[in-house]
């Protein structure tokens, strides 16, 4: 889930690291260990841990400008949202912990049994007895930036201004305030917040200056390793378990700043109106000028971070500021003056207090949590950031990163993107990936073969399976051959097209001058075509993966069901508002077109689009059932008889092909006997229809296809 997209500021790449708890519906901490659909929490770059099993930690990929940084947040929240709604749990909103958790209940992180997950796990364990569990569980918002073709000096000078200014990002978008406590902002960043046992103050003065300091606090004893001192913002280095090492050896990588608290008001925990703060806060930072920064002046920053987030909303309150008091309230205004704010700015907390005085902060969280959860399932199908990409790929993208595969897209345009795993002690293993089902595990000559609709039915008829007779031919023999069909059901479409172009169906026959009509419509999407037999029965679906049927879907061609009162057009209309329906495969269902191939075939029976059918009549507006022409998907898995997915395994195999989309005609599913026909198959089939059916039950597809190519 790399990005590639320059927006906004060109000079700042932003990444996010959230975290959050676990709870149940009644907002008590889940005793549920870390999901394993995420896999090991050493390996996952997006979804893993922070303290305990119950405490989950999403990691955006750097990213430029707010709204691009707040859609790949956005994906990684709702990603696992719908995990937790699966699970019967809920993400809490909060940086504070529910009410009434005690130490019993809360399971420090298990890692996998290597010196990386030995050492991950003796850390914690370590600051369960120097802090204690319950503050471990206190979660933030860890804003990631690197700034372009800076050095180390330039984001030193970020440091010491933001150890003088940083109390105004805790009181501008502090979250967590203490109930009982009016004034204040966020006891996460007060007296009582997490902070380590003794003050330390390091030197900024340099990178080397700065990495002696540190390593003087671990020598002490004061801190076991130097990523336990919780600087409001941290020098981070490119490799962190060697970090004062790789500091010296190459310089600072980027920086965290981690005094945000989780905004419970904003799915993600944190809104694009922080991050744009935020991106014009490290700009002030970085531009102003500050050569030093002495202890006296990190003491300062320290009082005023600390008395911001203990009695922020206080009108009265003073800072210290060059050895003198200042009122909170001139620096407010000098520093949105800088950052070109309403010097009215209105601090998050204050709504926060507003909320939970009428509320409470255990109902108001929880009803938060549920609002989030909801509003993250009301557009499953629907991954932030990549929405006009084609929606089986963007489910392709969510699954993989879910799994804790690397995702890089590299063309929007063809759905092209590249997954890469890699897990501890493996080599990279890359594979690129078009349209969520187009991959390197079929060969080059299986989607000719299956695109070439005569050579197809040649293919299945030499393995035995049926398909309905017919004869292809182009122009010049077009009366030759139609005059053999006329009066008799048939079905006429092009050699070599997919999703139902250029096809007309006749079930009960037409004259000679439909056929050539439906001919000649065939001709425009190629230069041969195929007249067939119509086979009665219903069309379905059945996705072959790996020589395994997925799932079976019943296509049902475009229809409207009659009111008594709404014309057809009307009950197009109303059906198009279902959120499952829009144009460009980006929601589960296309919409319903009334163009003039509907109204040439309700014409048939007599309609037109202003027609009023009765109630519960359901008019058919297309003689095909393809999705892409609006029909209805209804998933039938459960009830094809074993008969049929052998079949249609057996139709795969005779293209040896991976991902196989087998349509057929049966007049009855359930029985083995049935007649039938293969009327088609299908390369590069979409995945998204049969993970939300209209009706049915919803199958997860991605997976099996990250399956299919090796990377699970």
């Amino acid at each position: 889930m790399n990005d590639q997209t320059q927006q906004g500021c060109p000079h700042i790449a932003v990444g996010i690291e959230r975290e959050a708890l676990r709870v149940t519906p009644k907002g008590h901490l889940a005793q549920t260990a870390h999901p394993a659909i995420y896999g090991d929490k050493l390996d996952n770059p997006y979804i893993t841990v922070d303290y305990a099993e119950q405490q989950i930690e999403l990691i955006s990929p750097p990213a430029h400008g707010a709204e691009v940084v707040y859609s790949r947040i956005l994906a990684l929240t709702r990603i696992a949202q719908l995990q937790c709604r699966s699970d019967g749990e809920l993400l809490w909103p909060s940086s504070l912990p529910p009410v009434g958790i005690t130490d019993d209940e809360i399971e420090i992180a298990h890692y996998r049994d290597d010196e990386s997950g030995r050492r991950a796990r003796a850390y914690r364990e370590d600051l369960a007895q120097r802090y204690g569990k319950i503050k471990q569980l206190f979660s933030g918002i860890h804003y990631n930036v690197s700034c372009q073709s800076s050095d180390d000096e330039r984001y030193l000078r970020v440091v010491r201004n933001f150890l003088k200014y940083g109390w105004f990002l805790i009181y501008a978008w502090g979250a967590a305030p203490e109930p009982a406590r009016p004034l204040s902002i966020s006891i996460r960043q007060g007296e009582d917040g997490y902070h380590n046992l003794e003050e330390f103050y390091p030197d900024y003065s340099s990178v080397e200056a700065y990495c002696q300091s540190i390593q003087r606090f671990v020598d002490s004893g004061a801190i076991s390793e130097p990523k336990e001192y919780y600087a409001p913002i941290r020098i981070k280095p490119a490799d962190p378990e060697h970090s004062l090492e790789s500091l010296r050896d190459s310089g600072i990588r980027y920086l965290e700043i981690r005094v945000l608290d989780v905004d419970p008001f904003d799915e993600t925990g944190i809104s694009v109106e922080a991050l744009d703060f935020l991106e014009r806060f490290v700009a002030f930072l970085s531009d102003t000028p500050c050569n030093d920064l002495d202890e006296q002046a990190q003491r300062d920053g320290d009082h005023n971070r600390r008395i911001v987030a203990d009695r922020g909303l206080d009108p009265a309150l003073t800072l210290r500021v060059d050895g003198r008091e200042v009122p909170l309230v001139e620096q407010v205004e000098f520093l949105c003056a800088k950052l070109g704010l309403d010097p009215a700015l209105e601090p998050l907390a204050k709504r926060i207090h507003e909320k939970m005085a009428s509320q409470g902060f255990q109902n108001m969280m929880i009803e938060l949590a549920e609002l989030h959860q909801e509003s993250a399932y009301a557009t499953r199908w629907l991954l932030p950031g990549f929405e006009e990409w084609e929606l089986s790929t963007q489910l392709l993208i969510r699954e993989a990163v879910k799994r804790g595969i690397a995702v890089m897209p590299l063309d929007a345009g063809d759905n092209l993107i590249r997954l890469t795993r890699k897990w501890a002690g493996e080599d990279p293993r890359s594979e690129y990936v078009m349209q969520a089902t187009r991959t390197g595990a079929d060969t080059y000559i299986t989607p000719l073969l299956m695109n070439n609709k005569t050579v197809s039915k040649l293919i299945l008829d030499e393995q035995g399976i049926a398909t309905p007779l017919g004869e292809e031919f182009t122009a010049e023999a077009t009366t030759e051959v139609l005059i053999r069909w006329e009066d008799r059901p048939a079905v006429i479409k092009p050699k070599s097209t997919n999703f139902g172009v250029g096809v007309t169906i006749f079930t009960e026959g037409a004259s000679l001058s439909a056929l050539n009509a439906a001919a000649q419509e065939a001709f425009t999407h190629d230069e041969t075509i195929l007249v067939e037999t119509y086979i009665q029965g219903i069309e379905y679906r059945f996705l072959v993966i790996d020589d395994e049927v997925c799932a079976v879907m019943q296509r049902k061609p475009a229809n409207v069901v009659g009111d008594g009162v709404s014309t057809i057009e009307q009950l197009v209309t109303k059906k198009n508002e279902h959120p499952y329906r829009s144009r460009g495969y980006r929601s589960p269902l296309n919409t319903i077109v009334i163009d003039d191939a509907v109204r040439e075939f309700i014409a048939r029976d007599g309609y037109d689009p202003q027609s009023v059918p009765t109630k519960d009549e359901t008019v058919f507006l297309r003689p095909n059932s393809n999705i892409s022409t609006g029909g209805d998907s209804i998933d039938v898995t459960d009830r094809t008889d074993p008969y049929f997915k052998d079949l249609a395994v057996a139709a795969a195999r005779a293209f040896n092909a991976m991902f196989c989309g087998v349509d057929l005609i049966i007049e009855d599913l359930t029985d083995p006997n049935s007649s039938y026909g293969v009327i088609e198959v299908n390369w590069n089939p979409a995945i998204h229809v049969h993970h939300f059916p209209l009706e049915g039950v919803e199958r997860e597809i991605a997976g099996k296809v990250l399956e299919a190519i090796g990377l699970i």
